[in-house]
C-alpha cells in the first residue's frame, strides 16, 4: 500500500505528462516512433531547468571539495580513528559543510531515475507499440533483434544508446576527476543492462534522451553570450516547423491546427520580445517579499490548486451521481475513486512542484509563487465562470455533447485570465500582503468546505445503496434463463430502449433490407412524441400512462415525485399480475429514485420478478469473444484526473484534452464497456430466455442501454469490434448513434427470429419504444424550432398478436404515453389506475399534449419547475413546426 501511494506521487505524474505527449504527438505526426522521439525531446526541455541547476549543485561541490581537499588530505596523513574523525567534523563545521552535501554531485543522476521509472512504466506496458514498426525496428513492442549468429540473437538499438551515452558523458566530463568519469560510465553501463532486452520503444526514448543530453551537454561548453541566442534560435525555428507542419501538411480539425499553429508562432516569438517588455518593468520600485512569505503564498497556493484538482472537481462529478461510480468491479464506495485521486493530485500538484521549488534560488522562489497564485485563482475561474455547455456525462467520462467553442467564447476567456493576472501581479508587486493573503486563504477554505459536503452527500447515497444493492457478476459459461414465455398463452413484451432515436429507422431499413422481414408484423409510428426530452420525465409515462406525464404529476401534490415515479413503474405488474400474468421486469428506470434501481419497491409478489440485468453480464460477452479491455475501475481511476484538469484549464485548450472522450489515452476501447454493460443482454436474449410448460401468460417489462452509449461499431450488423474497419453505406456512416441505434435494431431482429424458431413470435405482442430520442447527432429533423425535434420523437415500434406481412409505417399522431393502453388492449377489460382512479386509455392524446423541453428540476418534493419558458404544445404532426406553440398560460 505505502509503495502504491509513493509511486503515485512520484511517478504517476511524470507518467502522465509522458502519455499525454506521446498521444498529442501520435494524434499530429501519425507515427508512433516520432511520437516517441518528441516524448524523449519535450521530457529533456522540461528537465533542462533541472539539470542546470543540478550542474550548479555540482560545480559548487566540485568547488568546496576542492578548497578542502588540501587540508583535509593533510588531516588523514596525520591522525587517526575517532581523532581523525572528530578533527575532520569540527574542520568541516567551521567551513559550513557536511560530508552528506557530497551527494550534490550525484544529484543530476537522481534527476533521471523517476523520468526513466516513469518511461519504463508507460513503454513497457503500453498497447499503442505493440506490433508496431518504425524505420528498422520490426516490432517497438519487442526488442528489436537486428543481428542474429544461429540461435544467437544481437538487439542492436541499446549497444547503440550506451556508445551515445558514453560520448554524451565524455563530453560533460571533460576536466572532471576519474571518479566522477566512471561514475557517467558506470551509469551507461547500468543502463545498457537494464534496458538490453526490453521493448525497442522504451531504449528508442533512452537512446533519444542520451542524444539531447549529448547536444545539451555540448550546448553547455558553448560561451556564455553565445548559449542565449542559440537556444531562441532553436526553439523559434523548432515553432515554425510545427506551425508549417499543423497548417499545410496535417490533416485534422481545422480549429486544433490554427490553434496549435498559433501557439507555435506565439512560443517562437515571444522569447525575443521578453526582454523588451521586462525592461521597464526594471524601473518600477517593487517591494521585496521575504523568503518566509513567499513560501506561505506558495504553498497556499498549491494547496488550493490540490484541493480543487484531487477532491473538490472529482467529489462534483461523482457526488452528481453517486451510485453510477460505486460497486465497480473490486471498489465499492466511490470515495476510493475521490481518494485516489487526491493522491494522484498532491504529487502533481504539491509534492512535485515543492521539490522543484526548494531546488532553485530566492529568486526565481518568487516567480514561482506568484505563477502558483495566478495559476491557482485561474483554476477556479475555469471552472466556475467557463464551465463550459458539454452535456451530460457517463460514468466512464464521455460527454454527450461535443466539445467545441466559438471563438468569442474562447476570446473571453483569455481576455477574463489576462485581466486576472494584471490585477494578480498589481498585488504581488506593490506588496498588498493582507489583500493576497486574505484571497488564498478564503479560497483555500472555500473549495475544502465545498470538499467536505460534496463527501459527506457521496458516503450518505452509497450507505443508501448499500442497503439494497448486491453486485452480481457472471463469468460461469452457462446462462440461466430469467424470461419465460408461454407457447401457448399470451405474451407481452414492452422493451425500452433508453434514448432510441426514432428518425434513424427508416435509414437503418434501408441499409439492410432484410430487416422487413425479420419485423414481421411491426407497424413503425414515426410521428410520435414523448414528454421531455430526458429519461426522467420520459420514462414514467411509457410504464405508468396519461397519469405519469409532467403536467399530470403536478396535478396531484399531495404525493411526493418519488411515489409517483414508483406508482408508473408498478401500474403495469400490478393490473397484469392480477390477472394471473407472471411479471418480469428488468432495470426499472430510477427504482425509488436510484440510480440503481431499487427492486424493493415490487415487494414479495410472486407473481412479480425483477432483476438487474445492466452490466452483469459484460464480463462473460468479454470472455466468449476473447476481448481484452482494461477494467471500468483503472479508467475512472485514470481518468477522473484528467477530467478534473481540463474543468481548470482555458477553453481553448479543452477540445485536445478531451481527445473525443479518450482523455488522451492511446487507445479508447475502454469505452466500449459501458455499451456492452446494455449489448450483452440483448446478445444473450436467446440464453436469458425460456419455455413454460404449461399454459401460463407472461408480461417482460425490459429496459435496456444499448442504443445511449455511444460508441462506433463493425457494419453491416452493428457488432462491437476492437479495430473498426467498415462504419457501412449509409448517411450516418460515422454517426455513433446511429451504429449504436442500429446495433439494438439488429440484435433484437435476431431475437425475433428466435422467437419464431420457438412458435412464440405469434403470440406475443412486442412493444420497442424509447423514453427520449438522442440529445446531441447530426439530427434528421430540421425546424426553426429553439430546440431539436428529434430529441422529443422516441421509437415506437408495435407488433400485435398473429400480426403478419412487411413492417408498415402509421403517420398517427402518438406519445409514448400510449404504450400502458397498447400492452392491455383485449387483455384487461377497462383498466383502471389503481392510484388515481383513471382509465388507462389513449383519448388523452386527442388534446394538444404539453412537451417539458428542459430537464426536470423539482419544484419541491410533490411538483416538477414547470413554467412558460420551457414548455410547448403540440398537436397532430410533431414534424410541422407551426404544431409546435407556446402556451400563452401554464394549466
Amino acid at each position: 500500500m505505502e509503495i502504491n501511494i509513493l509511486y503515485t506521487i512520484i511517478i504517476y505524474p511524470i507518467t502522465q505528462i509522458i502519455e499525454f505527449i506521446f498521444v498529442f504527438a501520435l494524434k499530429l505526426f501519425k507515427e508512433t516512433g516520432i511520437a516517441i522521439v518528441c516524448v524523449s525531446g519535450a521530457i529533456s526541455i522540461l528537465c533542462l531547468p533541472l539539470y542546470m541547476v543540478a550542474e550548479r549543485w555540482q560545480e559548487t561541490e566540485r568547488n568546496i571539495q576542492k578548497n578542502l581537499a588540501p587540508k583535509i588530505a593533510r588531516i588523514k596523513a596525520v591522525f587517526k580513528g575517532d581523532e581523525r574523525y572528530m578533527i575532520l567534523s569540527t574542520y568541516y563545521r567551521q567551513n559550513h559543510y557536511h560530508p552528506i552535501y557530497a551527494l550534490r554531485s550525484s544529484f543530476g543522476i537522481f534527476i533521471q531515475v523517476p523520468f526513466f521509472i516513469a518511461a519504463y512504466s508507460y513503454l513497457s506496458n503500453s498497447e499503442a507499440i505493440k506490433n508496431v514498426s518504425f524505420l528498422f525496428i520490426n516490432d517497438l513492442g519487442a526488442p528489436d533483434s537486428l543481428f542474429s549468429f544461429g540461435s544467437f540473437t544481437l538487439n542492436l538499438l541499446p549497444v547503440a544508446m550506451t556508445l551515445i551515452n558514453c560520448v554524451a558523458g565524455a563530453v560533460y566530463a571533460k576536466g572532471l576527476a576519474l571518479k566522477e568519469k566512471l561514475q557517467i560510465y558506470g551509469l551507461a553501463g547500468i543502463f545498457l543492462l537494464l534496458l538490453y532486452n526490453s521493448p525497442s520503444a522504451l531504449v528508442l526514448f533512452w537512446t533519444m534522451n542520451n542524444v539531447f543530453s549529448l547536444v545539451k551537454n555540448i550546448y553547455l561548453k558553448i560561451p556564455l553570450k553565445k548559449k542565449h541566442f542559440i537556444l531562441l534560435g532553436i526553439v523559434t525555428a523548432s515553432a515554425f516547423v510545427l506551425s508549417y507542419y499543423t497548417l499545410f501538411i496535417h490533416h485534422g480539425n481545422i480549429k486544433s491546427r490554427y490553434l496549435i499553429a498559433a501557439l507555435s508562432i506565439v512560443v517562437g516569438i515571444v522569447p525575443w520580445i521578453i526582454p523588451f517588455i521586462l525592461h521597464p518593468l526594471k524601473k518600477i520600485k517593487i517591494v521585496s517579499w521575504s523568503s518566509s512569505e513567499n513560501r506561505s503564498l506558495f504553498i497556499f497556493s498549491l494547496f488550493i490548486l490540490w484541493v480543487t484538482t484531487g477532491i473538490l472537481i472529482p467529489s462534483m462529478l461523482i457526488g452528481s451521481s453517486p451510485q453510477e461510480f460505486s460497486f465497480i468491479d473490486t471498489i465499492a464506495s466511490p470515495l476510493l475513486f475521490i481518494f485516489n485521486t487526491s493522491v494522484q493530485a498532491f504529487g502533481l500538484c504539491i509534492f512535485l512542484p515543492l521539490l522543484i521549488y526548494f531546488l532553485f534560488s530566492e529568486k526565481t522562489q518568487k516567480t514561482f509563487a506568484l505563477f502558483a497564485v495566478i495559476i491557482s485563482l485561474s483554476a477556479l475561474c475555469n471552472l466556475f465562470v467557463f464551465p463550459g455547455k458539454y452535456g451530460t456525462i457517463s460514468s466512464d467520462l464521455i460527454f454527450t455533447r461535443m466539445i467545441s467553442h466559438n471563438t468569442k467564447e474562447i476570446l473571453w476567456n483569455i481576455g477574463f485570465l489576462l485581466f486576472l493576472s494584471i490585477i494578480l501581479l498589481v498585488i504581488y508587486i506593490y506588496r498588498l500582503k493582507i489583500m493576497l493573503s486574505f484571497l488564498t486563504i478564503i479560497m483555500l477554505t472555500a473549495v475544502s468546505a465545498f470538499s467536505i459536503r460534496n463527501l459527506f452527500i457521496i458516503n450518505k447515497e452509497f450507505t443508501l445503496l448499500s442497503c439494497y444493492y448486491k453486485p452480481e457478476k457472471f463469468t460461469d459459461e452457462t446462462i440461466s434463463p430469467i424470461i419465460h414465455l408461454s407457447k401457448s398463452g399470451r405474451n407481452v413484451f414492452v422493451i425500452m430502449l433508453d434514448m432510441a432515436q426514432s428518425a434513424f429507422i427508416p435509414y437503418i431499413f434501408e441499409e439492410n433490407p432484410e430487416l422487413i422481414k425479420q419485423f414481421d408484423g411491426f407497424i413503425y409510428y414515426p410521428n410520435t412524441v414523448t414528454f421531455n426530452g430526458y429519461t426522467v420525465g420520459g420514462a414514467p409515462p411509457i410504464f405508468g400512462g396519461y397519469d405519469y406525464t409532467p403536467e399530470a404529476i403536478n396535478r396531484r401534490s399531495d404525493i411526493t415525485l418519488k411515489e409517483k415515479n414508483n406508482e408508473s413503474l408498478l401500474l403495469m405488474p400490478r393490473l397484469f399480475s392480477q390477472e394471473n400474468y407472471s411479471v418480469i421486469i428488468t432495470d426499472p428506470p430510477y427504482a425509488d429514485n436510484n440510480w440503481i434501481p431499487d427492486l424493493r419497491i415490487y415487494g414479495n409478489d410472486s407473481d412479480i420478478t425483477s432483476y438487474i440485468t445492466d452490466g452483469v453480464f459484460t464480463d462473460l460477452w468479454l470472455k466468449r469473444n476473447g476481448f481484452v479491455l482494461p477494467s471500468q475501475s483503472d479508467v475512472i481511476k485514470r481518468n477522473v484526473l484528467w477530467y478534473a484538469i481540463f474543468r481548470e484549464i482555458p477553453l481553448a485548450f479543452r477540445q485536445t484534452f478531451y481527445y473525443n472522450g479518450t482523455w488522451c489515452a492511446p487507445f479508447s476501447e475502454h469505452k466500449m464497456r459501458n455499451f456492452l454493460n446494455g449489448y450483452s443482454v440483448l446478445d444473450f436474449l436467446d440464453e436469458l430466455t425460456g419455455f413454460k410448460p404449461q399454459n401460463e401468460n407472461s408480461v417482460i417489462l425490459m429496459t435496456n442501454n444499448t442504443a445511449h452509449e455511444g460508441l462506433l461499431l463493425q457494419a453491416p450488423e452493428y457488432k462491437p469490434q476492437l479495430t473498426v474497419t467498415h462504419y457501412g453505406n449509409g448517411r450516418f456512416s460515422k454517426e455513433v448513434l446511429y451504429h449504436i441505434n442500429a446495433s439494438a435494431i439488429n440484435r433484437l431482429s435476431g431475437y425475433f427470429d428466435f422467437l419464431k424458431q420457438h412458435d412464440v413470435y405469434d403470440n406475443s405482442r412486442i412493444i420497442l419504444v424509447s423514453d427520449h430520442g438522442c440529445l446531441d447527432s447530426t439530427f434528421v429533423t430540421k425546424t426553426n424550432l429553439p430546440f431539436h425535434v428529434d430529441q422529443y420523437n422516441p421509437l415506437l415500434m408495435v407488433k400485435d398478436f398473429d400480426a403478419k406481412g412487411e413492417m408498415k409505417t402509421d403517420m398517427a399522431f402518438m406519445t409514448n404515453a400510449d404504450v400502458p393502453a397498447i400492452a392491455m388492449e383485449g387483455l384487461i377489460n377497462n383498466p383502471v389506475n389503481p392510484y388515481t382512479g383513471n382509465k388507462i386509455d389513449s383519448m388523452e392524446k386527442h388534446n394538444p399534449q404539453l412537451i417539458l423541453i428542459s430537464r426536470v428540476r423539482k419544484k419541491n418534493d410533490s411538483e416538477i419547475n414547470i413554467n412558460l419558458q420551457n414548455t410547448y404544445y403540440v398537436h397532430d404532426n410533431i414534424f410541422n413546426e407551426k404544431n409546435w406553440t407556446k402556451p400563452e398560460k401554464l394549466p
